[in-house]
């Protein structure tokens, strides 16, 4: 570019030095000079209005040809123009690629607009989705896959959680669908969708053997705590045979206690997810449960404290909250010292709700926190036996949490306790009724 306008400056003097001397000889300066300069403009006025013509009309690839800086400048748009088409050519290349490589993957790939119409899907898709490419563009994923939970999701630009449904294409396929952003603008969408069925058949197959099985042993452990019952009259008068007889009647009741939390679990996690439309009082569900707390720690005296906002209201089942907020107040009492303190508060965060229980016990060692919602989990062995705990009371949490949308989090401090946070969203939470506020007030 330098050397142009080296060379357009030398051109410029050189003419101008022309036409000084064709005006010395005509003994006019003025008329040479202003010929000059005004084919000077003219030059550049026609050049500009070829670089117009072409980035309007765009006829061709190639640019007006000129010479001086105006050669310069042509080259430098022609350069980039190239470099410009090979990179739009190695795009279009690496979105053939990206495209042909997603037409063999086994999960169903749908690209949404802002509107959750569909923009492009691959092979899977059609197979799995029943979506017809091309004829099927355009049109609204939820027209395909009807679920209220993936309208939520659509909504909201992102899945929580996998969603579980039936192939619109084959009902006897399951398929487990998210809704991500994964291009960082809510405006695109991706649905991703993966044929779970082996997987499925194989939960449900477990699922129905825990069900089964906890049944079956219902009515056994049922008689069993009979005839003990008898028995332990019997023995009232023989110090010798109490003690067996006692520890048999332990025994029984931790069976009871397991059967009775298997069954729990099978149950949520055979239920679809509820879209519950009544509002129970959170409130009045812990200080029952703070109640039943204070008779299971007897002598051991826990400083159970309560504290919860009587105008937040939760919509959901009341028994299934229950089982999971009784859950984590009678684990707080079963596995800390005598007298421990515990604090259970329930209020508002955010736009959502939250359940906090923090016991200031022993701790948990951080190494045991990402497994302790797992089956049968325990922390130590011998101390689920020794709690009378059936190990299963963190699993149901999550399954009730899992269920609302909601989330759990653990804190734990070896030597100062821990703290079990139950976060609903916002959708889950209503304001008391003003007759019951009246009640409260």
């Amino acid at each position: 570019m330098i050397r142009a306008w080296r060379n357009e400056l030398a051109c410029v003097a050189g003419v101008a030095l022309a036409l000084v001397l064709i005006g010395l000889l005509i003994g006019d300066l003025v008329i040479p000079l202003g010929l000059g300069l005004f084919g000077y403009f003219a030059w550049h006025l026609v050049n500009f209005l070829l670089l117009q013509s072409w980035i309007w009309r765009r006829r061709s690839f190639r640019l007006p040809v000129s010479f001086g800086v105006w050669e310069a400048v042509f080259d430098g748009l022609q350069r980039e123009l190239s470099r410009r088409q090979r990179r739009g050519q190695q795009l279009i290349s690496n979105l053939s690629d990206c495209r042909e490589a997603a037409e063999t993957l086994p999960d169903a790939i749908v690209m949404l607009s802002e509107t959750a119409t569909v923009r492009w899907c691959n092979a899977a898709a059609r197979r799995l989705l029943g979506l017809r490419w091309p004829a099927d563009r355009g049109i609204r994923i939820n027209r395909v896959v009807t679920h209220p939970v993936l309208e939520d999701d659509l909504n909201k630009g992102e899945s929580s959680r996998p969603l579980e449904v039936p192939s619109p294409a084959n009902g006897a396929w399951m398929l487990s669908i998210q809704v991500t952003s994964p291009f960082g603008d809510e405006r695109e969408r991706l649905l991703v969708a993966r044929n779970i069925t082996p997987l499925y058949r194989l939960e449900q197959a477990r699922r129905d053997f825990l069900a089964n099985v906890s049944h079956e042993l219902r009515t056994p452990i049922t008689v069993f705590r009979g005839y003990l019952d008898a028995l332990q009259d019997l023995v009232a008068d023989h110090p010798q045979w109490r003690t067996p007889v006692d520890h048999m009647g332990q025994q029984i009741l931790r069976m009871q206690a397991l059967v009775n939390d298997l069954l729990t679990l099978s149950r949520l996690e055979m239920a679809d997810r509820p879209h519950p439309e009544t509002a129970v009082p959170v409130s009045d569900i812990l200080e029952a449960i703070v109640t039943e707390a204070r008779l299971l720690s007897g002598e051991q005296d826990h400083d159970l404290r309560l504290s919860a906002d009587p105008n937040i209201w939760l919509r959901g089942d009341e028994s299934e909250l229950h089982s999971a907020f009784s859950n984590l107040v009678f684990n707080a009492v079963r596995h800390t010292p005598p007298g421990t303190r515990v604090d259970i508060k329930w209020q508002g965060e955010g736009d959502g709700a939250c359940l906090s229980i923090h016991d200031h016990g022993l701790g948990i060692a951080a190494h045991h926190l990402p497994r302790l919602t797992e089956r049968f989990y325990v922390v130590e062995a011998g101390r689920s036996r020794q709690s009378s705990g059936s190990g299963l009371g963190l699993a149901i949490v999550k399954q009730v949490l899992d269920r609302y949308s909601g989330e759990l989090a653990i804190e734990s401090v070896t030597g100062e306790g821990t703290a079990f946070r139950c976060r609903f969203p916002a959708s889950l939470v209503e304001s008391a009724p003003l007759t019951a506020v009246s009640r409260v007030g």
